[in-house]
This record gives C-alpha cells, sequence and structure tokens, in this order.
C-alpha cells in the first residue's frame, strides 16, 4: 500500500520552481554524499556523523533519520504533499523513481526522488490535520493516518478546485502535550488560508477590492499569532513552576511581582498560588511580546536562558539541513522587520513614501515565507526553552 510523505521546502527562494519545473522532491545535508549504496540505516549514520562532527548529537540523529527515510523508507508510488516556500498552496504528487544523488543541481541539492506532480494549488487549509501534525523544523515527515491517505488519494486525482474552507482538524496526542503551540500552527495555518485566497484571487483579477490587503492581513494575523503564543506559553509554564515548588525556579521568576491584593486573597484562603498568579498574568494581559527583546525578557521569567537569541539560531542553522546559517543578530533583526511592516499595515496603512497615495508591494510568496519564518523562530525557541529544562532537572 503507498504511503503519504510531506516534504518541506528548502530555503533557498529557487527550491521551488527547481523542484516543480523538474519534477522532483529534494533534501538537503548534501555534506553527508551520495548515500545510493548506504542502504542500511547504520551505514546513514554513520556517514552522517562523519559529515557534520560539530552538530549536537540531537540535530545529528534528526538528520539521519530524515535521510534514512527520504533514501531508504519512500517507495516510488508513495503520495507527496510538497509544502512551498514561495506560495501558500501545496503541490501534491506521487514518487516515480528511486533515490539519486544528483551534482548537476544548484550547490546544496544533491539527494533527490522523482516526483510527478499532479497539482500546485491545494489550498494549506484542505491539508490541514497533515500539516499540523509536522513538527515545525522537520524537512521529511511520514503520514501515517489511514484516512490521511484516502482523503490525499482524493485529492491527488481532484479535476476540480479544492475548497479552501478549512476543516475541522482531527484531535491528535499534539493537542495534549502542547496546547500553546498547537493554538499557534493553527493560527498561522489560517494566516496562510488567507494567503492563498489572496493568490487566487489575484489570479482572478479581482477589481473590486485592492486583493493585496489580503496579503496583508494574513501578515498581521500571523505576528499576532506570535504575540498569543509567547504570553500563553509563558504562562503555561510559570503555573507549571508555582504548582510544584520542588522545581528549580529562575532568577526572573523569583523577582516577579504579585498584587499586594492576590497575596491577601491566598492568606486568606480565598485563592490558591496557582490561581493568583494565573489573575496576575491575565491582568498583565496588555503586554505586547512581538520585539525581540520583550520576547527574550518575558521567556526569562520561566527559564534562565543565556544567549537566548544565539541559541534559537543555532536550532535554525542546525535543523535546517540545507547550508543556511543564522546569527542571533540576524534572526533579532528579521523578526523585527516582520514587526515593523505589522505596525505600518495596522497603523500607517502600508503607505510607501516613494509613491504618493499608493502602498507598498506585498504578494504571497513574501507572506508565506513570513508565515514560515515566524512559526520556525517559535518552534526553535521552544526547542531552546526545553533544552534548558532538561539540562536543569
Amino acid at each position: 500500500m503507498a504511503q503519504a510523505w510531506i516534504v518541506r521546502a528548502g530555503r533557498d527562494d529557487n527550491y521551488d520552481a527547481l523542484a516543480l519545473d523538474k519534477d522532483l522532491i529534494a533534501v538537503g545535508w548534501a555534506a553527508a554524499g551520495d548515500l545510493t549504496d548506504a542502504g542500511d540505516p547504520h551505514a546513514i549514520k554513520a556517514r552522517v556523523r562523519a559529515a557534520y562532527p560539530d552538530v549536537e548529537r540531537r540535530a545529528m540523529e534528526n538528520y539521519a533519520i530524515q535521510l534514512i527515510a527520504f533514501r531508504s523508507r519512500m517507495a516510488e508510488g508513495d503520495i507527496v504533499l510538497f509544502l512551498r516556500a514561495t506560495s501558500p498552496d501545496v503541490a501534491i504528487g506521487r514518487v516515480v523513481g528511486p533515490y539519486q544523488y544528483r551534482t548537476d543541481l544548484p550547490s546544496g541539492i544533491r539527494h533527490v526522488r522523482a516526483v510527478q506532480w499532479s497539482r500546485t494549488d491545494i489550498p494549506r487549509t484542505s491539508v490541514e490535520r497533515e500539516v499540523l501534525a509536522l513538527p515545525s523544523l522537520t524537512t521529511v515527515y511520514r503520514i501515517n493516518q489511514a484516512e490521511s491517505l484516502a482523503r490525499l488519494e482524493r485529492l491527488l486525482g481532484a479535476a476540480v478546485p479544492v475548497s479552501t474552507v478549512p476543516e475541522q482538524p482531527a484531535v491528535t496526542d499534539l493537542d495534549h502535550d502542547d496546547v500553546p503551540f498547537t493554538s499557534l500552527k493553527r493560527n498561522l495555518n489560517y494566516a496562510r488560508s488567507l494567503a492563498t485566497a489572496g493568490q487566487h484571487l489575484a489570479q482572478l483579477k479581482v477589481g473590486a477590492f485592492e486583493v493585496s490587503d489580503v496579503f496583508r492581513a494574513a501578515w498581521v494575523q500571523s505576528v499576532a499569532a506570535l504575540d498569543h503564543w509567547v504570553r500563553q506559553e509563558i504562562r503555561a509554564r510559570m503555573l507549571k513552576l508555582v504548582a510544584q515548588p520542588s522545581l528549580p525556579k529562575p532568577r526572573g521568576f523569583a523577582a516577579f511581582q504579585i498584587s499586594l491584593g492576590l497575596i491577601e486573597e491566598v492568606q486568606l484562603g480565598k485563592k490558591t498560588w496557582v490561581q493568583a498568579l494565573d489573575q496576575q498574568l491575565r491582568d498583565q494581559g496588555h503586554l505586547v511580546y512581538q520585539n525581540p527583546d520583550k520576547i527574550r525578557d518575558g521567556f526569562a521569567l520561566v527559564h534562565d536562558v543565556k544567549g537566548f537569541w544565539d541559541r534559537v539560531a543555532k536550532v535554525l542553522t542546525q535543523q535546517g539541513g540545507d547550508g543556511v546559517s543564522f546569527t542571533g543578530k540576524e534572526v533579532q533583526e528579521q523578526l523585527k522587520q516582520i514587526v515593523q511592516r505589522r505596525h505600518k499595515i495596522a497603523h500607517e496603512y502600508d503607505d510607501d513614501p516613494d509613491t504618493p497615495g499608493g502602498k507598498r508591494p506585498i504578494d504571497g510568496a513574501e507572506t508565506t515565507r513570513t508565515i514560515d519564518y515566524i512559526e520556525q523562530v517559535a518552534a526553535a525557541i521552544l526547542d531552546v526553552l526545553q533544552s534548558a529544562e532538561q539540562a536543569a532537572a
């Protein structure tokens, strides 16, 4: 029986066109070399260890797991969902060739499978339950649910436009394991659905309103999703710390201020400490977590992480596997630019100073890259926090 896979596009803007024009799917980790004769998982792991000696063990193991899946477990006849980097739409096709190591493609693209693409315009909302299950820093992921396989087979043969109305995602373990991040992914998928709608309206040449405003709405939604996630993540972790007195407390948590009124309610037995802290955090709901400094300071309440943004950048660099590297300063600067654009859209009508009466240009590709970047930065932050938590245990 055919399997189904999700493959995330590389961060090179040329990757999308290359994959669709040349009928292929590819992954990074080119330094691992030709794996044609390395069918055994142990051999692939050994190649990866030798190729990436400076990468943390956990990241190296992730490289190997994904290369094993791409090299040995993906098979001809399998379905592939391709999450494009320059479009909110998803491509769907079928694997039609064995693993290849190609040196005729641009640098960094070596591990390849031939694919016959059937459609390149599937809205992400139509595959939302599958995309929600995909870890945000993972490139290759196998879809396990039988109902998803059947539905993807139908999408593969669909000859009519697919509805852009989001389906209600199935409840999975992910919903219970990490509610704040699952909520973030759903909110970002909503932003992607707006970008999809904008792209399709642009193709229809709708003239009743300015279609680019749909992309602006998606941009604002994605920044709001980040802000909301940071607040919810901090709240969940602070409540966990106060509910478990035996856990070590970060300096920021110990210095957190709570109102005398709430302290009095605790002393009178009207509230528990957990309820009092929750109330204090809700009373501070006006705080905005968009600026990188504010995000760093917010998470300092729940973890003593030194070099916060440098560590986030390291995760983004190592998990990508495509040779694209980041510094902490670069991550902060790109996030600042995204947030500043959001402010211009929300408060200045996205006015273009070089074009009197006009707006700054925006399109689906730029919006999609922004949404994807926010998701991956948030996932990297979560990885840093979890690593710090494990180290402190």
